[in-house]
């Protein structure tokens, strides 16, 4: 997969979208850990009559809680057990590494873990279709809430997806926005307007003072430590490309599923990171320069998780 590749858009979106699930709600600081939690303690929570007091939030809410930890891979669905027709929910061993009372990071206190939550939010088509569309098959610079309604729709009628009505999807457009753009406040503005989503202190995306039109953020990422990067790298890795031992830079800047185009990196930011990855790898991963190459080399498998572990253990 390479840039041009982006073109075809379609390939790389699942047969069933999602648009909802968020009921218009974007996740909080403690929405995340409220899922695990509850969980942890009923494997039926989400199901309950007793969730809204389970979980210290209303109705509407409770099913976003759900949503939003699933979209970010703190909890999964796991097959049916013999004897039973449903998948049922269970903490992800990612959720309980970060998010577990003895966790790396259970209330979101470190920028590393926004980046964190950012990645496995844009890198779900399957559950957070519209985040994944817009970073990694948008190839725009800036857009607007039309623009993005329209693009989705030219990529519903490729795929031919069943209808999905216009209000679902500005919903989930608007959604999306202010994952990342804090919400502008009024004189009328409740305690709810003001829970802003984590996301918006990465500022990814931001927005012209007064203005409906948005844009990608490419500065230099500061709080985006190497270590996540690498992480980010290696998963990318095992998800597209598991079968080759090598990378281009290009395709690290720019392929579909990238951390190039996730973490919205130019040339110069992603070479930064590539020059640390032998160290932070143990010789495992290293960066090939040359006036004929430039490329990362796999010379050992490695588990992604390390590198995560590598940042958390390093900064408790």
């Amino acid at each position: 997969m390479n840039y041009s590749e982006t073109r075809h858009r379609s390939v790389f979106l699942p047969d069933t979208p999602s648009f909802s699930g968020h009921e218009t709600f974007t996740f909080r600081y403690p929405w995340l850990k409220k899922g695990l939690d509850g969980l942890s303690k009923n494997s039926s929570v989400f199901q309950s009559d007793d969730a809204i007091v389970e979980l210290g939030v209303g109705k509407n809410m409770v099913t976003s809680i759900r949503h939003w930890s699933l979209a970010t891979g703190v909890i999964e669905e796991k097959e049916p057990e013999s004897g039973e027709r449903r998948r049922t929910l269970g903490v992800s061993p990612f959720g309980m590494n970060l998010l577990a009372d003895s966790g790396w990071d259970p209330y979101l206190e470190d920028d590393t873990t926004l980046w964190l939550l950012h990645w496995k939010l844009v890198t779900n088509p399957d559950r957070a279709t519209t985040w994944f569309f817009v970073f990694h098959l948008f190839l725009e610079p800036e857009f607007t809430r039309q623009t993005l309604l329209d693009e989705i729709n030219r990529v519903a009628e490729e795929k031919r997806w069943a209808r999905v009505s216009e209000n679902t999807l500005e919903n989930d457009i608007s959604c999306f926005i202010r994952t990342y753009i804090p919400v502008k406040r009024g004189a009328t503005s409740t305690l709810e307007d003001s829970l802003d989503c984590p996301l918006t202190q990465l500022g990814v995306i931001v927005t012209y003072e007064d203005s409906e039109l948005f844009r990608f953020n490419n500065q230099p990422k500061t709080s985006l430590p190497p270590e996540l990067f690498a992480y980010a790298l290696v998963d990318y890795w095992y998800r597209y490309h598991n079968e080759q031992n090598t990378l281009s830079v290009r395709e690290i800047i720019h392929s579909v599923g990238s951390p190039g185009r996730a973490f919205r990196l130019d040339e110069d930011g992603v070479l930064g990171y590539l020059d640390r990855l032998a160290e932070l790898t143990d010789g495992k991963l290293t960066f090939e320069d040359t006036a004929l190459v430039r490329q990362v080399v796999r010379r050992q498998s490695i588990d992604p998780t390390s590198l995560l572990n590598r940042y958390y253990g390093r900064h408790e």
